[in-house]
């Protein structure tokens, strides 16, 4: 999918700012309302190997990250894996012995086969066709069955020692709809309101099909509102559920891309929503961020950082200035332009590189461990929009010999890191 701060500080934020350097310290900017945290960007990887957990942290990492998997925890409905489980559980004590921040994936994305017999369990689009992966966004009893999941992980896997967790839509890797160039909100329960989880409404038009004549433009935008805000609502049902779990953490909201910016999706709407392979997946993400019922310890999280969308350009101080409907930034990188919605919505943001060869173009630009290569531009990039916490994409590949962890070493060394607007965490 192809930070003004504003100048009139108040002296007494400004000092406390100056005081808290090395301590949590929240300001808001009167012109702007953003939180300001002054701190370091944190470093880790993703997947990140028990074996190389101890070296990187005396290299400067500090943040390690693994991911559950619901097929091997619960492979049948109540049945826990025993074994399973206490493999995860050695994983977060030998992270926590090294001293690393524990960054979590739930693995919701990959659930055991019994789910899918569940009522409304799979998407369906617009054309009748069924997507396998579990749909939580419109099915409350795929949701039950994962909050069943999640309270025998929090019973296990203590959340308060967790410091971050990587929420997702459920049914994919990242805060998205199935891929396909469709709309998927045409079950039955999305359609009628049957089994559909409390906090959900049902869609506002259920005998109008995206691609078809029928609305007016106000009424497709409410359509779009309404789709993108069942993102919204299963982000906010995991918050609830984790925090009454007792997880304290951050939350990493997994966005990729660029997504459909607002002068694009005012013209796709004006066109009855053609398939064009990016609203459908719900990638709008300055409506997404701005409609969370819940931003407490949110992190605006962008999956693709140095994907060469933009030129792998940086975030710049004059960045706030501009009203997020400004299609000058239809230019800016995925990176540049999140981190300017999370400011807007006074979000922390966070983020990861585009993994090896995902997309397969990608691959040089990867490999070059070059001043211009993706590791470069992504740490510019991270440093520049004053990222809480960026992780390398994978962990294996610094020790497989894909590109050496000693050029990431020396990179994460150099990085600049001043005072910012982000947290260092507990």
């Amino acid at each position: 999918m192809p930070v003004d701060f504003g100048k009139r500080w108040s002296s007494v934020c400004f000092a406390m700012v100056l005081f808290a350097a090395l301590n949590f310290c929240q300001c808001v900017d009167p012109a702007h309302s953003t939180t300001v945290r002054p701190a370091r960007t944190l470093f880790g990887t993703l997947d990140t190997q028990v074996s190389s957990a101890g070296t990187e942290k005396r290299a400067g990492l500090s943040v390690a990250m693994f991911e559950l998997d619901w097929a091997n925890f619960e492979p049948e409905r109540g049945v826990f894996d025993a074994s399973y489980v206490t493999s995860m559980e050695s994983i977060l004590r030998k992270f926590r012995a090294e001293g690393m921040r524990i960054t979590l994936g739930l693995g919701l994305d990959d659930p055991p086969p019994w789910v899918y017999s569940l009522p409304d369990s799979m998407y369906v689009n617009q054309f009748g066709v069924v997507m396998p992966g579990p749909d939580m966004v419109f099915s409350q009893a795929v949701r039950q069955a994962a909050e069943g999941y999640l309270e025998q992980v929090a019973a296990h896997l203590p959340l308060r020692r967790v410091w971050a967790i990587r929420l997702t839509s459920g049914g994919d890797d990242e805060m998205l709809y199935p891929a396909g160039g469709t709309f998927w909100s045409f079950e039955n329960s999305a359609l009628t309101g049957a089994d559909l989880p409390p906090t959900m409404t049902p869609d506002p038009f259920p005998g109008w099909r995206p691609g078809n004549r029928g609305l007016s433009p106000s009424q497709v935008e409410r359509y779009v509102t309404w789709y993108v805000g069942g993102l919204d609502d299963v982000t906010a049902w995991q918050m609830r559920l984790l925090n009454g779990l007792g997880f304290t953490g951050y939350y990493q909201l997994i966005t990729p891309g660029d997504g459909t910016r607002p002068d694009v999706l005012k013209a796709v709407e004006q066109q009855n929503l053609p398939n064009d392979g990016t609203t459908g997946v719900g990638a709008v993400w300055n409506q997404y961020y701005a409609m969370l019922p819940d931003k407490t310890n949110a992190v605006a999280y962008i999956s693709s950082v140095a994907d060469q969308s933009g030129g792998d350009d940086t975030c710049q101080s004059a960045d706030d200035r501009l009203p997020l409907t400004d299609p000058l930034m239809d230019s800016w990188s995925a990176t540049r332009w999140i981190s300017r919605i999370a400011t807007a919505n006074g979000l922390l943001v966070g983020g990861e590189n585009a993994g090896y060869q995902t997309p397969a173009s990608l691959e040089a630009h990867y490999l070059d461990s070059g001043s211009s290569g993706m590791m470069a531009d992504a740490l510019r990039q991270a440093t520049s929009c004053h990222f809480q916490v960026f992780y390398w994409a994978h962990d294996q590949n610094l020790w497989d010999g894909t590109i050496p962890f000693t050029r990431y070493q020396h990179d994460i060394a150099s990085a600049e890191r001043p005072l910012s607007r982000i947290a260092a965490g507990f």
